[in-house]
């Protein structure tokens, strides 16, 4: 897989505040080779409703591969002007280090720092380990299957104060990337996250990307993502889904 760096620039349909489930698959870039990778994303969000809403979302991402040894940096800040107000409702960092044991066996640990105003989260902080499985790879399908265990510190708003929560949930996830041909390719990862000593709270994430290729190196995305969060932070609803149409550049 050649090296690729990649700008997207989207004009979103946005449906509802949505993630607090990053998809880190959805960044990966699938290579046994040595080599540095990158990529920076411009996203471009208006809404109109009683308000205007205006968001800037901006991603970088990193990845290493060396050997055995593959390193994976994500930055993710959106900022959001609302009327006349301007402000930063959510930022991602999340760093993850995988080491492969064997050819369809990876071994993986990650830690992430996280907050999103509009989910009414000031700051979670995660980290967890575990293994990924290669199911099956042929030169344009790919299919993973995630199980790792992680540690969550939470803190979010309360009626009469911030509360507290400190947990230990499994991450589960299945993933795989389908090219039909040279110009059409679907991407889906699906994460399960319960909490391991009540496995009634839990959350699922869903996210599938289709992109056609219309001019060498110009193609359409179309992505769409859903959320179910069993106890969601308070006044945050169940469950969430978004609609995102866009034009990406790869160079």
């Amino acid at each position: 897989m050649s090296k690729k760096h990649v700008f997207l620039f989207l004009l979103f349909i946005n449906t509802a505040v949505f993630c607090q489930v990053v998809n880190i698959e959805s960044i990966r870039n699938h290579t046994d080779s040595s080599r540095f990778l990158g990529g920076v994303k411009l996203d471009f969000d208006l809404t109109k409703n009683v308000n205007t809403f205006f968001d800037l979302t901006n991603d970088i991402t990193l990845q290493y591969n060396s050997g055995k040894h593959i390193f994976l940096f994500l930055n993710s800040i959106v900022f959001t002007e609302g009327n006349t107000d301007t402000f930063t409702d959510k930022s991602v960092q999340h760093f993850r280090y995988n080491y492969r044991l064997k050819p369809r066996l990876t071994l993986e640990a990650f830690t992430q720092l996280q907050k999103d105003n509009v989910s009414f989260i000031n700051f979670r902080a995660l980290a967890g380990l575990g293994t990924r499985f290669r199911l099956f790879r042929s030169e344009k399908n790919k299919f993973f299957l995630g199980t790792l265990i992680m540690y969550e510190h939470e803190n979010s708003v309360g009626n009469s104060g911030d509360v507290i929560d400190k947990t230990t949930r499994g991450n589960i996830y299945f993933s795989f990337n389908l090219n039909l041909n040279k110009n059409i390719a679907i991407s889906s990862t699906t994460y399960y996250q319960p909490k391991l000593n009540l496995f009634s709270d839990y959350r699922i994430s869903s996210e599938t990307s289709f992109s056609f290729t219309f001019f060498k190196k110009l193609a359409l995305v179309t992505s769409f993502s859903y959320q179910l969060d069993k106890f969601p932070v308070l006044g945050i609803p169940n469950s969430q889904y978004k609609l995102e149409n866009g034009i990406q550049y790869t160079f």
